[in-house]
């Protein structure tokens, strides 16, 4: 026990020898050493005190900001969340749409144009291309000749609209030569898409292989 109280004793006098030292320097100065190192000291203090409260101040300003944006954020979820169903909702409906058998893209503009009362033509396939990594693209090419833009209008009506997901996804019109102006001619592309199933062999993707059509 006598050893340990000596180390103990060792270790306190260690920790005193610096309080004793700058007590002796402090009673070696003079009155005027004295005040300024104690305004030097309290400017010391005084500069870590402001360095603290504007760190703080920071952190609070910058937890201030991110809790105004998380607000914002919410309030905007809020707001277009109506939105964002319909969006979803009618995304669902796109997907149901897409089947995974193999389109029948020209028999369905040809049921299209039979509604319409019109007839196509020409029609040109395009290759296959893959659109993601789970459907395939298909595409087909048709010409209109001497069509009223009624006609015409029910026309896309239906093609956009039927039960297989089709868009048209290339439209040029132009007047139909030699007619009264009331008949125009119509070069479209019709596009549909096919999910993939997973043995299915994926074509190569768009790009990378050049169109082919046939009349």
């Amino acid at each position: 026990m006598s050893a340990l109280r000596r180390i103990f004793a060792k270790i306190v006098s260690l920790f005193r020898w610096p309080f004793r030292y700058f007590a002796a320097e402090w009673n070696r100065m003079s009155l005027r050493e004295r005040r300024l190192l104690s305004l030097l000291g309290g400017a010391i203090v005084g500069c870590g005190v402001l360095v603290v409260g504007y760190l703080v101040f920071g952190s609070y300003q910058t937890l201030s900001e991110k809790n105004q944006e998380l607000r914002e954020a919410i309030d905007d979820i809020a707001k277009h969340s109506d939105k964002y169903r319909d969006d979803k909702a009618r995304a669902e409906l796109q997907q149901k749409r897409i089947g995974s058998e193999p389109t029948q893209l020209a028999a369905d503009l040809e049921a299209a144009a039979k509604e319409a009362g019109i007839q196509i033509p020409e029609t040109a396939d395009r290759p296959d291309v893959a659109s993601g990594k789970h459907y395939v693209e298909h595409s087909l090419d048709v010409k209109l000749r001497k069509v009223d833009l009624k006609s015409l209008a029910t026309f896309l009506s239906k093609v956009e609209t039927g039960k297989t997901l089709i868009l048209v996804t290339r439209l040029g019109i132009r007047r139909s030569f030699g007619g009264e102006g009331t008949t125009v001619d119509v070069d479209l592309t019709a596009t549909t898409w096919e999910r993939l199933k997973d043995s299915a062999k994926r074509p190569p993707a768009k790009g990378a292989t050049a169109g082919k059509g046939k009349g």
